[in-house]
């Protein structure tokens, strides 16, 4: 009786664990389809802005050899994603949805990757918040719709931290080896690791972390995996140097480190929603999942058990080193300083990790679903309400296009520096964008200025005698205010008059159309 008690009691036990897999793969599933709803739904709404411009036109305007020379001399990330993006795009096309689509797909690929994470490090609890997480989280849905590295990036990251962990694997307080399997893990570790890095240079921190994690705890093992990153490094050092002889990344250190800091915080947790979409900042769109992920680490800290400790302390290693590094090497001058939300996507997803695991600790087992289910449905509420508020997208310069037209008379236009390219793109006009120092020798007849919301008309001493207004129309978030000359012939363009234009943009463009030079 006792052995066939014992039996039944196994059976029960397998059948348990079977339903338990069997429900976990079902959720997991429905969030992938969550996420990719939220990623290809809305994938070729707004219009590209500057970055995507440069995929799109500039890297991938001809053939794949011209790509890959390309991203020698006009990018500053190494060359994998435009490869990817040269082959996708043969069969999709270099359209907003085309192009995109690979970055949706890597974002969508990444929410099981996330699961598999929380699982290896704590539970399928904790697997599954995680892969909720990523897959309603604002700022990995903004990147899953860009066409630039960041989503591929993001997701051979958690890749490389995936198989970091199953190198590490413990259950139980001992370290679990198969040899084979231990073999296995790290070469696809060092795979991984290399693919991330020939994606974006920033995948180096994270990569940093799993090395010195693995080096420690297993030694020369951990060699199988290291020599596939080193001579994916060996291979990119040359085309380091050259890109950074063009400074095409400088533009980073204008800004302040502490505005930047901040808003990484901010972006990580509602996407980008002020310099690269030419807005304000909004901060306060930040603080209810701030104080919410800063709750988690809290109750992690002071109410964690000590697995849950250690299960946590990979990933938050991994995010603390990938943010913190490239901060102190910013703060010390010892190297240029490239630190902004986008290079450090990397930390996101270990971030969220960490989140999880918090929210899935035991001893709160019913407050940390109730922040859990708060951070979650903020996430999705607010990456939902972003496609309905035209103020969190990026400008729309594809309506602007429509709006403005072909050029009838010789017409400049006045808007966001960031905002010519994409205008350019979408104007098909041979349109042409002016430096600052090409501020004489033109004459035109018209001068449209398109500002970020409704801007007062522009000083008369900007425009030059003889200008009128003769139209102003709201695109959108954007305004357009349309002057021409009020008698026949040209009037010089005050180049350097007009940029200074009060059009609600940090700094303003001009572009060209159907006009030569005097």
């Amino acid at each position: 009786m006792e052995a066939v008690s014992l039996r039944r009691g196994r059976d029960r036990a397998v059948a348990d664990a079977v339903r338990s897999r069997s429900r976990a793969f079902w959720i997991v599933a429905g969030l992938v389809a969550l996420g990719a709803a939220l990623r290809f739904a809305t994938l070729g709404v707004q219009s590209y802005h500057h970055d995507e411009i440069v995929t799109a036109s500039r890297v991938l305007r001809v053939g794949f050899g011209h790509a890959m020379d390309a991203v020698g001399f006009s990018e500053s990330a190494p060359p994998l994603y435009y490869a990817l993006a040269w082959i996708w795009t043969q069969l999709t096309g270099t359209g907003p949805w085309g192009l995109r689509s690979l970055s949706a797909l890597a974002g969508v690929a990444t929410i099981p990757v996330a699961y598999l994470i929380g699982r290896e490090l704590r539970s399928r609890r904790s697997g599954l918040l995680a892969a909720a997480l990523v897959a309603v989280n604002p700022m990995l849905i903004w990147y899953s719709q860009e066409a630039r590295a960041y989503a591929l990036l993001t997701f051979f990251c958690s890749l490389s931290l995936l198989y970091c962990v199953r190198a590490l694997r413990v259950e139980d307080g001992v370290e679990v080896r198969d040899r084979r399997r231990d073999k296995r893990d790290f070469v696809a570790w060092g795979v991984f690791s290399a693919l991330a890095l020939a994606t974006h240079y920033f995948a180096v921190f994270p990569i940093a972390v799993e090395v010195v994690l693995l080096l420690r705890r297993r030694g020369r093992a951990a060699l199988v995996g290291l020599w596939i990153i080193a001579l994916i490094a060996v291979l990119l050092a040359p085309l380091v140097v050259h890109q950074m002889s063009y400074g095409h990344a400088e533009w980073i250190g204008k800004f302040s480190l502490g505005h930047r800091a901040w808003e990484t915080a901010a972006t990580f947790f509602v996407g980008e929603t002020g310099d690269i979409i030419g807005g304000p900042e909004r901060p306060a769109l930040a603080y209810v999942p701030l104080v919410l992920a800063a709750a988690a680490f809290l109750l992690l800290a002071l109410r964690g058990s000590r697995g849950e400790k250690r299960a946590a302390a990979v990933p938050l290693a991994v995010g603390a080193v990938t943010i913190g590094v490239p901060l102190l090497l910013a703060i010390a001058s010892v190297s240029k300083d490239f630190v902004i939300a986008r290079n450090l996507l990397p930390a996101l997803v270990p971030l969220l990790l960490v989140v999880a695991i918090g929210l899935t600790a035991r001893r709160i087992r019913l407050l940390g679903a109730v922040l859990a289910g708060l951070l979650l449905a903020y996430s999705l509420v607010f990456s939902i309400w972003v496609n309905f508020d035209e103020e969190l997208q990026r400008p729309d310069w594809r309506a602007v296009a429509e709006h403005l037209g072909e050029p009838e008379v010789p017409r400049a236009t006045v808007l966001w520096a960031l905002g010519e390219a994409p205008l350019r793109y979408y104007l098909s006009t041979g349109a042409i964008q002016l430096k600052a120092s090409e501020g004489y020798g033109w004459l035109v007849r018209e001068i449209d200025f398109v500002s970020d919301g409704p801007a007062p008309p522009p000083p008369r001493r900007l425009l030059g005698p003889g200008f009128r207004e003769v139209a102003g129309e709201e695109v959108g978030r954007l305004f357009i205010r349309r002057y021409r000359l009020d008698h026949p012939g040209l009037a010089p363009l005050l180049l350097r008059q007009v940029r200074k234009a009060p059009l609600h943009w940090r700094n303003n463009g001009v572009l060209l159309d159907g006009v030569g030079p005097d």
